[in-house]
């Protein structure tokens, strides 16, 4: 039975080459975007999962509180993991990472930058799961000086040699032997890392009950446990505040101290801890998943429409079938085969557009990770996708199968069905979802696309154009600043030199810090900071609004000088900022100056306050062995032009200075750019997904305009014998489709409303809603619509009125 109905499918769809044409080209794009959408959701809905042990691990993070407020972070003191494990027996393990910053690593002649470095505790490969390609993961880091690296890693540093033995050298020129290599981490990995030094060593943990204590207010790791199977996480809050109690509530800071932990596997998508590393964003996964499914609602919607359509074609069909004894069973299982039939041919259309599309098109870029579409080695993922085929078919196939089975033998064979009222009612009842769902999209694009040229074109109180930051390593490179910055001034393209400690759109350090009131009392406040060389204003066009910048003129300066932001003046009330009192760490001194707000960090977030200073560059404190680890930025302002032969001359002279480190720079609005990164991504996916919802809701209208107006072929004869021109015919085929944008881009703008108003919530600063921009859309997909619709009864319209009357 299934293979008659299988072939007498494909000859159905062989005669109606216009109808298979059209669903298939429609459900083919439904498929291949759900496809590439369900592989980028399935990668961030299962990150870190691939940890055999995963769902016993947790990550500690913290919440530090004091008199003027709280601050949560995700780094914790080096001894907590260690502690903890001693004193509770819950603890089964402790995994300690610490981050190595962007870290210079040399073997031979080949050098390297990574920032994906790591020191991690020895039982790092028991708690965590990796595939080990060489080595021993059971005694890889328990000596000093060891290393375990990447596949990556080792191919970069000794190609097809073994690297097991082989050493790493860092800045500090202490050699580390490699011990273990494993495979590139998935991924979805949230904790990526290439390089791991072993922690033991020369970063011994202090034995001292006293030190033990005072290291606790050291924030410099990420710590995971190893608790046991379907350990209740509330459970920790009595362990946080036991240890509290014991070992952290007699601090000299006044301060009071909890933790918490956080299933690894949740870590990516459900963390909101401020400087926690790269995570993902719930809201866009929504949204990625919400596109999706519109897209393949279009697609189905095209199926019922045009097969409810086309029904009066196939009402003979379905006549002599009932006569010969078919029964209404029997006929809708043939036609939920023809739509299953037509669903499964596209699931393989559009498996074949989808891994052309992975391996031509820039998706990888667009969704911001690599994405493969390996059917043989996942059975599982084809079982998902031919049963999401078959339920795609049999979904859009039911209201066309029971529909076309009602027809009455008598009324189909004499010619005498016409369509119902319902059915037609039905029909444009779906025209109007697609197209609420096609404006709605529209319309979110364009509103987010204005966001985004708002923030790009937003003043930042600072220029950020033709800024170049070149990072320097080392206290030696350091102490020849002033002859780099006085080479580099001599070139006509460089119009400003300076250097700083940070730069905008990076990280900058934020410490509780002393600063006096409008009384002359010392209160605690949480202030962001950097060190500055003198004329860094200058250089990044910055505005004094009260006071004055640093001047070597001031011999205080050094030592005892500040520059605060309007926000610091702001919330302090202070009515004469100059003069007043600031202590950061061991810093003391007074503002002699105020900088109109600019925005350090992305327009995510409000302008806080801030605090800038001269460097102070007595590195007697730094200890030898961090000495080669020292950064600092340079800032040069560069004329727009010949930029690649200044970069060059920057590289070179830089060189001069110091050789023993590659050349690092970066355009300050690049980096500050990728502060949007994901904002950019997802407005350009759902860009194109807009223009693909478009065209599939445009292929229903050419189809369901090429059956409609050949079922009013003797209506238009009619007309035009009576007078009508060829646009008024034009017109009247097209005036419930108009009706029904028209009414659905009024919801279709309600929706996309709500949905980006949500979206810019997570700006501090945020375009204004413009409605002209809903008219827009609305518009597009009129004229659009429209154009399909003419251009297909523009034929018929045309036909001469005898033709059209003896038309069957």
């Amino acid at each position: 039975m299934f293979w008659n109905a299988f072939k007498s499918t494909l000859r159905a769809l062989y005669r109606d080459k216009l109808y298979a044409s059209i669903n298939l080209t429609g459900l083919t794009l439904a498929v291949a975007c759900c496809t590439v959408l369900g592989l980028y959701l399935r990668s961030e809905l299962t990150y870190d999962r691939h940890h055999v042990l995963h769902e016993r691990i947790y990550r500690v993070v913290n919440e530090l509180t004091r008199n003027n407020g709280s601050v949560r972070l995700v780094l914790t003191s080096p001894m907590l993991g260690p502690m903890l494990s001693e004193e509770n027996g819950d603890v089964r393990g402790y995994v300690r990472f610490r981050p190595m910053g962007e870290l210079l690593v040399r073997s031979g002649d080949r050098a390297f930058y990574w920032n994906s470095a790591y020191l991690a505790d020895r039982n790092v490969f028991e708690v965590f799961t990796h595939r080990i390609l060489a080595g021993d993961p059971s005694t890889a880091l328990a000596e000093p000086l060891s290393a375990a690296i990447s596949r990556t890693a080792a191919h970069r540093y000794f190609g097809a040699a073994d690297p097991i033995g082989q050493e790493l050298i860092l800045p500090d020129g202490a050699q580390w032997t490699v011990k273990l290599v494993f495979e590139d981490l998935p991924e979805n990995t949230h904790l990526k890392y290439d390089l791991l030094f072993s922690y033991g060593g020369r970063f011994a943990n202090p034995e001292g009950e006293q030190q033990r204590r005072q290291a606790l207010f050291g924030l410099s790791d990420f710590t995971y446990l190893l608790m046991p199977e379907n350990y209740d996480v509330r459970a920790f809050d009595a362990v946080s505040k036991t240890f509290f109690d014991k070992h952290v509530a007699d601090n000299p800071f006044g301060a009071t101290w909890k933790s918490w932990l956080q299933p690894l596997a949740d870590i990516h998508l459900r963390s909101d801890i401020p400087g926690d590393l790269p995570t993902g964003n719930p809201d866009y996964l929504y949204g990625f998943a919400a596109v999706a499914i519109f897209v393949l609602v279009v697609a189905c919607i095209n199926y019922i429409n045009l097969a409810t359509a086309r029904a009066m074609r196939r009402a003979k069909e379905v006549g002599m079938r009932k006569v010969l004894g078919a029964t209404k069973t029997s006929l809708v299982l043939h036609f939920l085969t023809e739509s299953v039939v037509l669903a499964v041919v596209a699931l393989a259309i559009g498996v074949a557009v989808t891994q052309i599309a992975l391996a031509a098109a820039p998706i990888d870029d667009l969704l911001g990770k690599p994405l493969a579409l390996d059917l043989a080695a996942e059975p599982r993922l084809l079982l998902v996708l031919v049963g999401g085929a078959l339920l795609v078919g049999v979904t859009s196939g039911l209201y066309p199968a029971f529909y076309l089975t009602s027809i009455l033998p008598a009324s189909a064979l004499v010619g005498g069905v016409r369509a119902r009222r319902q059915t037609v009612g039905l029909r444009q009842l779906l025209v109007l979802v697609q197209f609420t769902i096609t404006v709605a999209v529209i319309a979110a694009t364009l509103l987010m696309a204005a966001q985004l040229r708002f923030v790009a074109g937003r003043s930042l109180g600072f220029h950020k154009e033709n800024r170049v930051v070149v990072t320097l390593r080392g206290v030696d490179t350091f102490s020849q600043l002033p002859a780099i910055e006085n080479e580099l001034a001599n070139n006509d393209r460089v119009l400003g030199v300076t250097a700083s400690e940070s730069m905008m759109g990076q990280s900058f350090r934020t410490n509780v810090s002393q600063i006096e009131s409008n009384t002359g009392s010392m209160d605690e406040t949480t202030l962001s900071h950097m060190a500055v060389e003198d004329n860094f204003l200058a250089v990044m066009g910055m505005e004094l609004v009260a006071g004055r910048g640093f001047s070597t003129d001031f011999g205080t300066d050094e030592a005892g000088a500040f520059v605060v932001n309007e926000t610091l003046v702001a919330q302090r009330g202070w009515t004469d900022p100059i003069g007043k009192r600031i202590q950061i760490r061991q810093r003391q001194g007074r503002v002699v100056g105020v900088v109109k707000d600019f925005n350090f960090a992305s327009l995510h977030q409000p302008v806080t306050p801030f605090v800038m200073y001269p460097f102070n560059d007595d590195f007697r404190s730094v200890p030898p062995d961090a000495r080669a680890l020292q950064t600092r930025l340079l800032v040069l302002n560069i004329a727009d032009v010949d930029v690649e032969r200044t970069l060059d001359f920057i590289r070179a002279t830089v060189a001069r200075f110091d050789s023993a480190h590659p050349f690092a720079y970066q355009f300050v609005d690049d980096s500050l750019d990728r502060l949007y990164l994901s904002e950019q991504r997802m407005t350009k996916l759902i860009g194109i997904f807009a223009g693909l919802c478009i065209l599939v809701a445009c292929l229903g209208v050419f189809g369901l305009a090429a059956f409609t107006t050949e079922q009013r072929t003797k209506e238009i004869g009619i007309r035009k014998v009576l007078g009508a021109s060829t646009g008024q015919v034009i017109a009247l085929l097209s005036r419930s489709l108009l009706l029904s944008i028209c009414f659905g881009s009024i919801v279709a703008s309600l929706l996309a409303y709500a949905t980006i108003d949500r979206w810019l919530a997570a700006f501090a600063y945020r375009a204004a809603i413009n409605p002209a921009v809903f008219v827009a859309a609305a518009l597009l997909a009129l004229c659009v619509a429209y154009g399909t619709l003419a251009l297909q009864s523009f034929k018929t319209a045309r036909l001469h009125p005898v033709r059209a009357l003896r038309h069957d």
